[in-house]
């Protein structure tokens, strides 16, 4: 038997094990996939993953409108609400690269008649949500129909206090819609346009672009939300709010990866702009945050995530989540609002890996060291004790939440029963983004007396100090 043989017989039985494994990767996506439209009564996705830079699975489903029966193509256009911060932040990276500004430069520098607590906001702050800006997507819908331009939103954000001192932690507000319209000052184009020139159009993002409603946007997929276990039509909002800076995109899963790609080499930002836009900020105590420029930065379990979601009352949801030490994106988008997908893209990701399992779908372990877990229970528990001693526990865990009211303590109290899921040990401790050294994980279900039920993650040093609390779901 000739070696050439031996060769052609070889790649031939490696090269059907791949299309066997290629075929069992892409089934098991395709039924956690379908199972979740079916439970959450959502019309159209598309969906996508890869791993070092190979798409293991791509898929579109259902419909992208249900009036006039459209399925969803791999051309649809879905909007990303407010995944369109990470677009944002990369067009003022761009102009800073271009020397046009600077992410130290106070706001005051482009605007005239500002408040005074303005004063110590930074295009940094706006850009990682350290600004101490509200959001006013959490106004009504009549707030979103009866501004119809980008100086009257800002007319009314002036006219609003600061939720917090700029730099004092992190509240997520509407400072990328701020840095839109700083885009369009510096470029002296319009956002979109800017936008469309400078990255979608270089990234070859052929069915992306800002959101105009009052425009002809070939394949643009329609929203609804669910109500009274009904579908029913998005929301109406104006032209101007759909195409905002912190909202506006819409795109594909294709292009989306196209977008990924470009953030992990030089191909759109400088390796400078990319280090800023994926490193936590620092508070004005010099505590970090797990949040960069439009994207959260955090561990989950002891790897790093980089992510992002949206949903919105137009009514679509999206996620992105990248996980770098396993060099695997996944990336979905919907048309329905409050979908979930984030919980979906975790039962995708366990199952490359059970260590990213969902703890709500673990079987609970006997817990083997009841005093730790009574100790975490009353850390927690403390945690809600008060304003003040929360702000500072969050600050040192790094936490991205800034509670502003007694209200927003409520996580913390009221809890019914604190239960031990999985104690995970790790067994090559490495350095995570906040320079800690992750040596174990403690996952607990939290019951509440109003009956809400929430699962988080307890991340320990070598020392079984507390350092990181992940909400996970």
């Amino acid at each position: 038997m000739s070696r050439l043989f031996l060769v052609i017989c070889f790649s031939t039985i490696l090269g059907n094990a791949r299309s066997q494994v290629q075929q069992y990767v892409t089934f098991r996506i395709d039924s956690v996939v379908r199972a979740t439209m079916e439970a959450k009564q959502i019309p159209g996705m598309q969906m996508v993953v890869s791993k070092f830079g190979l798409v293991l699975k791509k898929g579109k489903y259902g419909f992208a409108n249900l009036e006039t029966g459209t399925a969803v193509t791999d051309s649809t256009r879905f909007s990303v609400s407010a995944m369109s911060r990470a677009f944002t932040c990369a067009g003022i990276l761009l102009l800073m690269e271009d020397g046009k500004l600077n992410i130290d430069d106070p706001v005051t520098k482009y605007f005239d008649s500002l408040p005074v607590a303005w004063a110590g906001i930074t295009l940094r702050r706006l850009m990682n949500n350290t600004s101490g800006m509200r959001d006013d997507w959490r106004e009504n819908d009549s707030f979103f129909l009866a501004n119809n331009n980008d100086s009257a939103f800002f007319a009314a954000l002036k006219k609003e206090p600061l939720k917090i001192q700029p730099g004092e932690g992190f509240y997520y507000g509407s400072g990328p819609f701020i840095l839109g319209m700083i885009i369009s000052k510096v470029s002296g184009e319009s956002y979109a346009d800017f936008m469309q020139q400078r990255i979608f159009d270089k990234l070859g993002m052929a069915n992306t672009c800002i959101n105009d409603p009052g425009k002809i946007i070939p394949n643009r997929a329609a929203g609804y939300n669910l109500k009274d276990k009904q579908l029913k039509n998005g929301r109406k909002i104006s032209d101007a709010a759909a195409g905002r800076g912190d909202m506006g995109v819409l795109t594909t899963v294709t292009d989306m990866l196209k977008w990924y790609n470009a953030l992990q080499d030089s191909s759109l930002l400088q390796k400078s702009s990319l280090t800023l836009m994926f490193t936590p900020d620092t508070l004005n105590d010099g505590h970090a945050v797990a949040y960069g420029y439009g994207w959260f930065l955090n561990p989950y379990r002891d790897h790093a995530l980089i992510s992002h979601s949206g949903s919105f009352r137009t009514g679509f949801n999206s996620v992105i989540e990248m996980y770098p030490e396993d060099h695997v994106v996944i990336i979905i988008l919907c048309n329905r609002q409050g979908a979930g997908l984030h919980f979906l893209a975790k039962d995708i990701i366990g199952l490359f890996n059970p260590d990213y399992a969902r703890a709500s779908q673990m079987v609970k372990d006997p817990d083997q060291d009841s005093l730790r877990t009574m100790l975490h229970k009353q850390y927690f528990i403390d945690l809600g004790f008060g304003l003040d001693t929360c702000r500072k526990m969050l600050r040192k865990l790094h936490m991205p939440y800034y509670p502003v009211t007694r209200e927003d303590l409520a996580p913390f109290k009221n809890i019914s029963e604190f239960n031990f899921i999985r104690y995970i040990s790790i067994s090559k401790p490495t350095a995570d983004i906040f320079g800690d050294k992750i040596k174990s994980i403690c996952l607990y279900e939290v019951k509440h007396q109003d009956g809400n039920v929430r699962y988080y993650a307890f991340l320990l040093n070598e020392s079984n100090k507390i350092v990181y609390i992940d909400y996970e779901e």
